[in-house]
């Protein structure tokens, strides 16, 4: 069998000639969850694009049922995949990444849910066809994971009104408005979002403030939109964003400034760049990880280095120096 081109953390760059022909090498799973935004309608399409493309399909998982994504990359795994092509938005990302994690196999993303944030940071076209064409491509890049507890996380997780927003029952309304309906149910939740007591513990460090909402955060977008601009796949720590209290007003004046990609100043919003830390809160938190809920406060966060292989695309920054720190 094939064997996946291998690269050390800290390489200088994953885009050499010979990880162009790496998905049409090995092994691969197509994987797609049909519940998600485009599934259904994208999968056909798919399986056909990365079959002229010269992708060796030898597993192929269309799933109704969203829980059995998880199980369904551990029995391509084990059936020798070395490339699993996965179809879904950041709740399909976020529900097999513990999979993948530290493992020898190389993630492809179809980005075919509602916000696509994880696809975003990666710079992958969010068209099926440029998406595909990224992962004919097959330019690598060892990228870090955030994690929770025994969870890993890909992108974002987050506390507060954003963690109470995918607490609510979003699914039929995204598939029918789409990224517009995060906002809509954001405004409806704001009306009943209380502040509440947060301390962010970090080497014996503690600071605390009356919080409104907390965003850790991996990658650069949440609910599609770009939320924090200083993080980094490759920075080897998280960047964590408390959007202070006590009025309810502060989120939207801090909503207004991150949609026109200006940065809210340090009496909306507190900025903490670490590579571990805890969170306490009261009252407990809902706890959401890329929109999935996963449990409540207090949390452990922290960052796992360069865990995961996954193909980027063309807009992905080059690689940081060997050796070179975030």
């Amino acid at each position: 069998m094939a064997q996946t081109e291998s690269f050390k953390p800290g390489e200088a760059s994953p885009a050499s000639p010979a990880d162009g022909a790496l998905a049409t090498r090995v092994s691969a799973a197509l994987i797609v969850n049909t519940r998600s935004r485009r599934g259904r309608r994208l999968y056909a399409r798919a399986q056909e694009l990365l079959h002229h493309g010269g992708v060796r399909l030898e597993h192929r998982h269309p799933l109704r049922d969203p829980r059995r994504l998880r199980e369904s990359v551990r029995a391509a795994i084990a059936g020798g995949a070395q490339l699993v092509i996965l179809g879904g938005g950041d709740g399909s990302i976020s529900a097999v990444v513990n999979e993948l994690a530290h493992r020898d196999v190389v993630l492809g993303v179809l980005p075919l849910g509602t916000a696509n944030s994880f696809a975003r940071t990666l710079g992958i076209p969010l068209t099926i066809e440029g998406a595909v064409e990224t992962i004919l491509r097959s330019r690598l890049a060892n990228i870090d994971l955030g994690r929770i507890g025994d969870h890993y996380f890909a992108n974002t997780t987050a506390l507060g009104l954003s963690s109470a927003i995918a607490h609510s029952r979003l699914a039929a309304l995204k598939r029918w408005l789409g990224p517009p309906s995060y906002a809509l149910v954001g405004a409806a939740k704001l009306y009943s979002h209380r502040p509440f007591h947060c301390t962010l513990i970090e080497e014996g460090r503690r600071t605390a403030l009356e919080a409104l909402d907390v965003l850790i955060a991996n990658g650069r977008y949440q609910g599609g939109a770009l939320a924090a601009p200083e993080a980094s796949v490759e920075s080897r720590e998280l960047v964590i964003r408390v959007i202070k209290g006590p009025s309810r007003l502060n989120m939207l004046r801090a909503w207004m400034l991150t949609a026109l990609r200006r940065a809210p100043g340090p009496a909306l919003m507190e900025r903490i760049r670490a590579a571990d830390l805890r969170i306490e809160t009261t009252p407990p938190q809902h706890v959401s990880i890329d929109g999935e809920v996963v449990g409540r406060t207090p949390i452990r966060a922290s960052v796992a280095p360069d865990a995961l292989k996954v193909i980027v695309g063309p807009d992905y920054p080059e690689r940081r120096p060997a050796g070179a720190g975030g």
